[in-house]
């Protein structure tokens, strides 16, 4: 899935601050990664961003399918209404054989597909190797400088001030809900479920919101019954409501760990809600690896091609957030309070 992210709008002054921006735009620094970053002329101001994969064929050519993932990509970028967008290319490979197909896709897809809709400008390409302070880059036109320092841009900034960590590569967001051994499956999970708790959703609520609020270890009978509670499209839903509340944090490192311990469907549900809680937070980047987890487990999980699509769609954030107050309302009919809302939530009110 591209990583996509629509939370942020800053000026930038020169191509070294835009490329040392990068990282803290998408939440990680990229390699071997096509970013594209929508650009405001009028206000020098980037928007929404997208990245996809850089695939080469074992020759050095664009593999087929990057340039459909970055066709996918401008086509998310388009229903913002962009209509002008900077590419920057990441890779440490030897690009010779690639650029010319990559330049005739990002022409392709950068034209209108329709006659109600309008050709996205290509305000430059810009390639290099890696995206670190002092770092060389050069642009179409064969211009160079150097990237100023990612750590300390007003961009990097911006993110901590916002609570959004910059991890180091992709693969750190990847290992948050990879799964680990073979996994607890439904069977297992339904079974620990329904012997503990005969299935009522309020007991099975009740397991959930202890175990985020103790941060014990977890057994594998204490994953089971979880993911078990998890499988209650009740508790799903009022879990979603934790996003919002005191104790996001810890429910998120829940559900990841649920995640990485489940597998099947238990699983699928554990990623959604990782999913929906970075989602609240504009966290796009752990959106879409979460939600490419989600769907791997069980591809007709409903709740995560929902959110898929409504993430792909370009749905914002705070649009999200005020759905998943309705996961106060469902433990409120289960007898349940969850906990305080967060005052400091970013879109509190």
């Amino acid at each position: 899935m591209t990583t996509f992210r629509s939370s942020h709008a800053l000026p930038i002054d020169s191509v070294g601050e835009l490329l040392a921006a990068v990282p803290a735009f998408l939440g990680f620094v990229p390699e071997r990664s096509v970013v594209l970053l929508v650009h405001d002329e009028v206000t020098g101001r980037i928007g929404a961003t997208a990245r996809t994969d850089l695939g080469l064929t074992r020759a050095g050519t664009l593999r087929v399918d990057c340039g459909r993932h970055i066709g996918h990509a401008l086509a998310i970028l388009r229903t913002q209404g962009t209509d002008r967008v900077y590419c920057v290319v990441v890779d440490d490979r030897r690009l010779t054989k690639a650029i010319p197909a990559l330049v005739s896709s990002l022409e392709g897809h950068l034209r209108a597909p329709t006659s109600l809709d309008t050709d996205i400008v290509l305000a430059d390409l810009f390639f290099a190797t890696t995206l670190g302070d002092g770092a060389r880059w050069l642009c179409r036109h064969g211009e160079s400088g150097r990237i100023a320092d990612p750590r300390t841009s007003p961009a990097a900034l911006a993110a901590a001030m916002e609570g959004r960590p910059v991890r180091s590569s992709r693969a750190e967001l990847v290992a948050l809900v990879a799964q680990s051994g073979p996994g607890i499956g439904l069977d297992e999970c339904i079974g620990v479920a329904e012997a503990e708790t005969g299935g009522d959703p309020t007991e099975l609520l009740g397991a959930l919101l202890a175990a985020i609020m103790t941060s014990a270890a977890l057994s594998d009978a204490d994953v089971a019954l979880l993911g078990g509670a998890l499988l209650d499209v009740r508790v799903r839903d009022a879990a979603f409501g934790l996003s919002l509340t005191v104790v996001a944090d810890e429910a998120r490192a829940l559900f990841a760990e649920l995640a990485r311990r489940l597998t099947q469907t238990p699983r699928a549900a554990a990623a959604t809600l990782v999913a929906a809680s970075a989602y609240t937070r504009g966290d796009g980047p752990l959106t879409g690896i979460a939600l490419d987890a989600a769907l791997a487990a069980d591809r007709g999980y409903r709740a995560a091609r929902l959110l898929a699509r409504a993430f792909e769609g370009g749905l914002s954030p705070r649009a999200l957030a005020a759905a998943a107050e309705s996961g106060e309302h469902v433990a409120r009919t289960l007898g349940i309070a969850l906990p305080p809302r967060d005052t400091e939530f970013p879109l509190a009110g």
